[in-house]
């Protein structure tokens, strides 16, 4: 259970941290964004042994990065539907859905 809970909080930072660098520097930000959402999946993987653990982590991630794109409260938006977040959106899920499917 505590792995569990390990692996969607895990999700849960990297989607934060790629939903505040995907804008920052425009092609350096997206990059590292797309990078250490990849290598934070894979690490999951690593650190639980299990490709289950991965599939929650992209699960969260995919949750998190859906309602910051979509209007809060506040009609706030986090993931801007411009080329950066259009990319960000697409990529991130392809590319979580590759790392996770993968063996660990």
């Amino acid at each position: 259970m505590a792995n569990f809970l390990w692996a969607v909080l895990s999700g849960a930072t990297l989607a934060f941290i790629g939903t505040m660098l995907h804008n920052a520097i425009s092609p350096i930000g997206l990059l590292l964004a797309l990078a250490v959402t990849a290598i934070g999946i894979w690490y999951v993987g690593q650190i639980f042994n299990f490709r289950k653990f991965k599939f929650v982590a992209a699960l969260s991630w995919l949750s998190v990065v859906l309602i910051a794109g979509s209007n809060g409260s506040g009609n706030e938006v986090l993931i801007i539907s411009n080329t950066n977040g259009n990319f960000f959106l697409l990529g991130g899920t392809v590319l979580v859905t590759v790392i996770s499917l993968r063996k660990v």
